[in-house]
Order: C-alpha cells, then sequence, then structure tokens
C-alpha cells in the first residue's frame, strides 16, 4: 500500500515537474514547436515623427473611382465588402499605386477632403528642414555610393526656326531632326557617368560626385525654392509566432517639387558646364554645329528615401523636365539650311543609392 501511495505521489509530482518546465520562461510549448522558425521579428519605432499625413478611405468611396482589380490589391474579399470599410493610406501609398495613370491618380486625389489636404502640407517646412539637415551630412560620412544617370530627347517637340518662320514637318530640316537628336544623345552620353565606374566605396570622395558638386552640400533649399513637397513612412511588417503583426522596418519618402525657375533649381541640382556639353556634342562628322544654348526647367522632382529608424539617407533621385533653345548650323550636306534656332524638351534623371553598415545587418 505504501508502495502504491508512494509511486502516485511521485508520478504526481512529475507531471508537475513538466508543467512547470513547459510554462516556464525557458522552455514552453510555443517555443518547442517553433524553434525552427528563427527568431521572433524585432520591433523598430520611428526615430523623427514629422507628423505625416494618412488619409482614411471607406470602400464605397474607392470602388467608385478603382476598377476592379486594383480595388481588390486593397481589399481582401472585396466583393463581400460593405460601404463602410476603410482603409488607412498616405502620400506615398497613392503615389506608388496609382500614379503611373494620372487621370486615375487624380480621382484618387480628388477624395481627399480640404482638411486632409490642409495636413498633407502642414509639415512642409519642417520636412524640408530633415531633408536638408541629413542630406547635407552625407558628404562628411562617405557612405558606399552607387550611381548613374540617364537622358532623353522628346522627339515629338523637335522645332527648327529660321527667320521667325517655322520649318514645315516634310521640310528638309524638319526630316533631318532625327539627326540632330542622335548626334545630340551620342554626345550627352559621352558626358555622363561610365556605367563601369559608377561607383563608389566607403570612405570616397563624394565632393564631385554628388549634387551639388564642387561643395561639401546637397542641397541649399528654402521653402522659397519649394512648389510643394509631401513626406510618408511606410512600415514593412513580418508576423510574430502568436500571427501578430510585428513593424520591423520603417521607410520615409520626400518627394520635392521645385518651382520652374533656374534660380531655385541650381539650388539642388548641378547642371554641366556649357563648354563641356558643346564639345561633347559638336564632332566633326555630325550635320549640325550647336553654337549656343540655352534652356529653362519645368517639373523638376527629388525623391529621397530614408531609413525612418536610423535617420540614415538611402537613396536620392532628381528628375529634370527642361525645354532647350538652341542657335544651330547645318554642316556638310545639309550646310545650305544656315543657321537655325532649335527648340525641343529633354529629360533625365540622376540616381544616386547609398550604402550603410546598418542596413548590411
Amino acid at each position: 500500500m505504501h508502495t502504491k501511495i508512494s509511486k502516485l505521489i511521485c508520478v504526481v509530482a512529475a507531471l508537475a515537474l513538466l508543467t512547470v518546465s513547459l510554462t516556464s520562461c525557458d522552455f514552453s510549448l510555443e517555443s518547442f514547436f517553433n524553434q525552427d522558425n528563427g527568431p521572433e521579428p524585432v520591433a523598430v519605432s520611428l526615430k523623427t515623427d514629422l507628423k505625416d499625413a494618412k488619409f482614411t478611405f471607406t470602400y464605397g468611396q474607392l470602388k467608385e473611382v478603382l476598377p476592379t482589380d486594383l480595388l481588390a490589391t486593397l481589399f481582401e474579399n472585396y466583393d463581400e465588402k460593405t460601404d463602410d470599410v476603410t482603409i488607412e493610406l498616405n502620400y506615398n501609398d497613392l503615389k506608388s499605386r496609382y500614379s503611373g495613370d494620372e487621370e486615375l491618380f487624380q480621382k484618387v486625389l480628388g477624395l481627399l477632403t480640404e482638411s486632409d489636404r490642409e495636413a498633407l502640407a502642414a509639415n512642409q517646412a519642417e520636412v524640408l528642414a530633415y531633408y536638408n539637415q541629413i542630406a547635407n551630412q552625407i558628404k562628411q560620412q562617405k557612405p558606399a555610393t552607387v550611381y548613374s544617370e540617364n537622358f532623353w530627347v522628346d522627339d515629338g517637340t523637335i522645332q527648327f526656326t529660321k527667320d521667325g518662320v517655322v520649318s514645315e514637318s516634310d521640310s528638309t530640316i524638319a526630316k533631318a531632326a532625327k539627326l540632330f537628336k542622335d548626334f545630340a544623345m551620342q554626345g550627352v552620353e559621352k558626358a555622363l557617368p561610365n556605367t563601369e565606374n559608377n561607383k563608389t566605396n566607403e570612405g570616397d570622395d563624394l565632393t564631385d560626385i554628388l549634387y551639388l558638386k564642387g561643395t561639401d552640400k546637397v542641397s541649399e533649399l528654402t521653402m522659397d525654392d519649394i512648389d510643394v513637397l509631401y513626406s510618408s513612412v511606410t512600415p514593412t511588417t513580418e508576423l510574430n509566432s502568436k500571427e501578430e503583426p510585428v513593424v520591423t522596418a520603417l521607410t520615409r519618402t520626400v518627394e520635392i517639387h521645385l518651382k520652374a525657375d533656374k534660380v531655385s533649381v541650381e539650388k539642388a541640382i548641378t547642371f554641366r558646364d556649357k563648354t563641356d556639353i558643346l564639345s561633347k556634342i559638336n564632332q566633326p562628322q555630325n550635320s549640325f554645329t550647336v553654337d549656343n544654348y540655352d534652356f529653362t526647367c519645368e517639373g523638376c522632382v527629388i525623391t529621397a528615401t530614408f531609413n525612418a529608424v536610423t535617420d540614415e539617407l538611402l537613396s536620392l533621385s532628381y528628375d529634370k523636365n527642361m525645354q532647350v533653345t538652341a542657335s544651330v548650323t547645318g554642316e556638310g550636306s545639309l550646310e545650305s539650311l544656315g543657321n537655325q534656332t532649335l527648340q525641343f524638351n529633354c529629360g533625365s534623371n540622376m540616381f544616386y543609392q547609398f550604402g550603410w553598415e546598418s542596413e548590411a545587418e
């Protein structure tokens, strides 16, 4: 009898110990069954709160402007949703999803209330100060940098004028427009960064790589130079072992639209030396010589991304749109065309991407 009682006590004690061990901090059923899933995602937080605007849309609003396929990307089981179901989106969410279709993008923006639009613009001065402070540290920090540049000419805008008369579309000079574009593109491409050597190592001097070239700054912009700017923070989430979303990264996107005047644009963008450009374009084999040129800027936009957890600058993208007026002279077989005034629209993009130790961890 005593033996049976002792065995029973031992069994109860063993079960109690097992229960304690399975519910302790050191070992749990949950951790046992998830031990092959790797560590739990680590939550992060915003380093600098710029009070970026977020907008609440209802399903009923969005179904009036979004086609079915795009609606489905926002709402699971979208065909079962009621009109009062809501979703929160920021400016960058809207831009990244819908800016490829300008008409659609404007329709979605049209859903914003007056207070939404006020909130979107309310922090512009703070955002510009944030951008200037962080961007202007980059040449001292000297991270590894990869960069590229491209250039294009809008064929449909090439127009030759002589003595105030625009050349007809079937004229010799108009037909020669394609030749000019080819020569211009070849010349400008020679001035672009060598695609095989468009990167620097950590610690390399960035003075003449980054805008503003030849200075220790990237930006001298003030609010007087800005047409409008936007800032948004986009989270990256992962599910933990309880299937709960955890924010593991935060990316801030700042979009700066510059005023359409050269003085403002040149506070953020370095344009190539005119003598250098002319020497690259004017080659002996060309059918044109460009004697001189000038340009105006319109629709120049800077897009910067930041690690919003560390406030490190991740990338800079400069989209430049220009209207060029040049004086050109026909050469060789086109010598009879004499001197012409040439106008065309063109654009370019300069892109920089920065590498940080924290990004590699």
